[in-house]
């Protein structure tokens, strides 16, 4: 097979994730970057890979991976978000001593406003 060689400019974030995927798997940067090429083009033209399946289970678990740490960060942004509205509301409307009851009437505030969004969000994904 001849092969070609190209230059390639990729944003520093990718970088980084081939650098990650050819030390996990005891690469040079470029041959994670034959890979992830290789296993890209299959995707892009719906066809196996010359690596073969193993190459993109290994990717799509990966991907599965930091898709679930992606969720459970946005899952946690989405609560503080819903927790400082709910204080800042209760800031904006002062006029209770009670710091007990204000906690806890400002915790419901927070949860009710994060399942909201949750709804709004579930709405949208349908």
């Amino acid at each position: 097979m001849n092969r070609v060689k190209l230059s390639v400019r990729v944003p520093m974030g990718q970088e980084v994730m081939i650098r990650r995927y050819a030390e996990a798997r005891g690469l040079t940067r470029y041959q994670a970057l034959s890979r992830v090429i290789e296993a890209g083009l299959g995707a892009v033209i719906d066809a196996p890979v010359a690596g073969g399946s193993n190459a993109g289970d290994d990717a799509m678990a990966a991907f599965d991976a930091r898709l679930g740490v992606i969720e459970a960060l946005l899952d946690r942004s989405l609560f503080t978000a819903s927790a400082a509205y709910a204080y800042a509301r209760r800031a904006a409307l002062r006029g209770d001593g009670d710091a007990d009851r204000i906690d806890s009437v400002t915790g419901e505030a927070a949860q009710a406003a994060y399942r909201r969004q949750r709804a709004l969000a579930a709405e949208a994904l349908s």
